[in-house]
């Protein structure tokens, strides 16, 4: 069953198997065939980044079962929405979400309380946008695939790395990052990146900067911080552009740097950045792709600066 739900995105949702397809959950069978709207999963993963996670078809027909924490999702992958997006938008509990109480039940309302995962609703990500789509947020930042050939201590600064980056340019990119209290310079060398590549040159200390390197963080506590590297795929080449598909809206050129600094585009998206609970590196539920497949950390459920 395929509809167009109030925030214009197309969504595919099969109905509910038997309780005899779903083991170890002792659920009497029932058929909902709900739907959820993107806005309202969007505002379930800003609340509960947790419980979002990829799958894969195990079929071309939009009805097919998915099966759930694949690791490897392609340009096709669906993204799944879980079982509290799904309350979401059957009950319109999150604003935007389109209520479908025609379709519910006081026992699926009962089952859907308890949070359990059952069955998965799903957002396709990608495929062609729609004539006269608009141009995505996200697509006018320039993220590029990149190579690390130096790392240096910054000389007047204790948190900065300075370091030359191959994003397939002519020369390679001068960046300064804020890691030195997480690695040394000699870490760096050879490090697979993902960089923000049209951000205006700044000084950092004193040290021209011109871009971003992309990390995923995670605090455990007050005061202990988890960072690792955004990474592109081994394939994926060196100055490749990043891809993110967000369904109904296409995927342009980047914005030059001077544009992105004085529309704030960037910091538009910034906070949409994340890891999902298998580590592939999204923006809001798609994921960062490249032809080799998508950009990944190993920190699971994280904030992507």
């Amino acid at each position: 069953m395929t509809t167009v739900g109030r925030a214009g995105a197309s969504l595919t949702a099969s109905a509910f198997a038997p309780a005899t397809s779903m083991p170890s959950q002792g659920l009497a069978p029932y058929s909902v065939p709900a739907l959820v709207s993107l806005r309202g999963a969007h505002a379930v993963r800003d609340h509960a980044p947790g419980c979002l996670h990829t799958a894969s078809s195990s079929s071309s027909s939009s009805s097919s079962t998915f099966s759930a924490g694949s690791s490897s999702p392609s340009a096709s992958t669906f993204q799944t929405v879980s079982w509290a997006a799904t309350v979401a938008g059957l009950f319109g509990l999150t604003k935007g979400a389109g209520p479908s109480r025609a379709f519910a039940t006081l026992a699926a309302r009962r089952r859907l309380a308890s949070g359990r995962q059952i069955r998965c609703l799903a957002v396709e990500a990608g495929g062609a946008p729609a004539a006269g789509a608009v141009k995505s947020a996200i697509s006018e930042i320039d993220f590029r695939v990149g190579a690390i050939l130096s790392a240096e201590a910054h000389e007047s600064s204790d948190k900065l790395i300075v370091e030359l980056i191959d994003i397939g340019e002519k020369e390679p990119r001068q960046i300064c990052s804020g890691l030195r209290e997480y690695f040394s310079p000699e870490e760096l060398v050879g490090q697979r990146v993902v960089v923000v590549a049209n951000l205006k040159e700044r000084k950092m200390a004193g040290t021209p900067s011109n871009g971003m390197v992309l990390c995923a963080s995670k605090t455990d506590g007050e005061d202990s911080r988890q960072i690792t590297f955004v990474e592109p795929p081994a394939e994926a080449p060196v100055g490749e552009r990043v891809k993110i598909d967000v369904p109904n809206e296409e995927h342009g050129d980047p914005s030059p740097p001077n544009k992105v600094q004085k529309k704030k585009m960037f910091e538009k998206v910034a906070g949409d950045l994340c890891t999902d609970v298998n580590g592939t590196v999204c923006y809001k539920i798609f994921p960062f792709m490249t032809t080799a497949g998508p950009c990944t950390s190993k920190l699971s459920s994280g904030i992507v600066s």
